[in-house]
């Protein structure tokens, strides 16, 4: 895959970011944005966010798999917008990177024992992204 060129300033803003909006899109192409936490560290190689498996953006992402991460960059009013094609992580690896980002995110968690079994975790998921295309947009 060719590499996306790379905008001034982007790689740090968005390894600082700690939240990004992930938007999805419906199959009537209307467009469903939400907070995700962020702990990539490189706009230009593939990402992935946890999520659970019954939830509108897994769906929208099962049908179209066009999604846009946005994070602010430094002059106000202004945002990155990276467009990228999303897939799921197969059911091992979901697991085990939900372990880590779950212990490691609610790390005083009464019940964090529940997660260092190797029992499969079946009701979650992890959305990959792929980069395509970067751009600088105007805030809405």
């Amino acid at each position: 895959m060719k590499s996306m060129n790379e905008i001034k300033g982007m790689r740090e803003k968005f390894k600082n970011a700690r939240l990004v909006y992930l938007t999805t899109f419906s199959e009537e192409d209307v467009r469903r944005s939400r907070p995700m936490t962020n702990y990539n560290e490189d706009p230009y190689g593939m990402m992935w966010f946890p999520s659970f498996k019954e939830t509108r953006k897994v769906e929208d992402i099962r049908r179209n798999p066009r999604v846009v991460i946005t994070f602010p960059s430094s002059e106000v009013g202004m945002f990155y917008e990276i467009e990228r094609r999303a897939e799921f992580e197969e059911d091992a690896d979901a697991s085990r990177k939900w372990k880590w980002w779950y212990l490691s995110w609610l790390p005083d968690v009464e019940y964090r024992h529940r997660f260092t079994t190797d029992a499969p975790i079946t009701n979650r998921v992890i959305i990959n992204v792929h980069p395509s295309s970067a751009r600088i947009v105007k805030q809405p």
